[in-house]
């Protein structure tokens, strides 16, 4: 069975099934109507991501949207019976009947023998991992309606812009997104490491506009970026209500550890060997520079850059 919402506002109560996207709001054409006054208009929505893999986002909402008792300021992956609380609206998250039936991992076994796992394959791929710069600072210097507003625009606008650049978002983990290019999307190496870089690039342009329009930022909005290719394993993964399809393996864990890495090196983007390959050798051939990344025991040539170059890099 498909993962539904359980509606109940007074003595109405409905099953509603999760389509790709949910929208909530006060008036149609929403998909689920909540006609109270503390509604937004265009207040939050559901979305699917993967299979079977649901995340709830509020869309910038005046009152908020709360999980479980708490607001939530980023996009937030819904488990099994998780509930969203919306005024005098209740509307609760009920899994896939195959993810909502997973066992309860045991914490003294070998996780990846806990863990279920189906339609498993490898595959190349490019990882884009985008992180905002001193969101900590950022989100206590702000009032919490203000900061729902940043991050329900700025999540929004980041992914229509990644999906324009033919990527398709991995996860949101905290303020960080992951994203990935593969074959299955019609990316060959080249042109997923091109896609990733004009993501980044158009991403760094939503961030200037973000710092015009919001002038109560205490901080400028900057993001850093880590881009990886490598052969990982695209599977759904299993446990506690939910299911994740997600990709796995070391060719992501180096994307994020490269994203870090361009903090310590003062520059917008680094990008890993096996992605600046895809790339005439004559921008990167005299540009690369060591690192030693978490993991590995030999230094790791990166190519460290600025968005402001990446017009010239796409350009040859």
């Amino acid at each position: 069975m498909p993962a539904k919402i359980h509606f109940k506002r007074g003595a109405e109560e409905r099953e509603i099934a999760c389509a790709p996207i949910l929208t909530i709001g006060r008036t149609v054409p929403n998909e689920i109507v909540i006609p109270h006054p503390r509604i937004s208009r265009n207040h939050a929505m559901i979305r699917m991501l993967g299979k079977e893999e649901y995340y709830l986002i509020d869309v910038g909402s005046t009152n908020g949207t709360f999980l479980n008792g708490k607001r939530i300021v980023m996009p937030t992956l819904l488990k099994d019976l998780d509930v969203i609380a919306l005024e005098d609206c209740t509307l609760t998250f009920c899994a896939a009947r195959d993810a909502a039936a997973a066992p309860e991992p045991d914490e003294d076994a070998d996780v990846t023998l806990t863990m279920t796992s189906v339609g498993v394959r490898m595959e190349e791929i490019t990882l884009f991992v985008c992180d905002i710069r001193n969101y900590t600072r950022i989100s206590e210097s702000m009032e919490p309606d203000q900061l729902a507003s940043l991050m329900a625009k700025w999540f929004k606008m980041a992914t229509k812009t990644i999906e324009e650049c033919a990527g398709t978002i991995d996860k949101f983990i905290g303020d960080a997104i992951m994203v990935r290019w593969s074959s299955e999307t019609g990316n060959d190496g080249h042109a997923s490491v091109t896609n990733a870089l004009k993501a980044a690039q158009n991403l760094n342009e939503i961030c200037t506009q973000f710092n015009a329009a919001f002038k109560q930022l205490p901080l400028p909005f900057k993001i850093g970026v880590g881009i990886n290719t490598g052969q990982a394993v695209l599977r759904n993964i299993g446990g506690a209500g939910y299911r994740e399809y997600t990709a796995i393996g070391d060719a992501v864990n180096m994307a994020f550890r490269f994203e870090t890495e361009s903090k310590n090196l003062g520059k917008d983007i680094v990008i890993g060997p096996d992605s600046y390959a895809h790339l005439p050798q004559l921008l990167w051939g005299s540009a690369l520079r060591s690192v030693t990344v978490k993991g590995k025991s030999e230094p790791v040539k990166v190519w460290a850059i600025t968005f402001d170059e990446i017009a010239g890099i796409l350009a040859s």
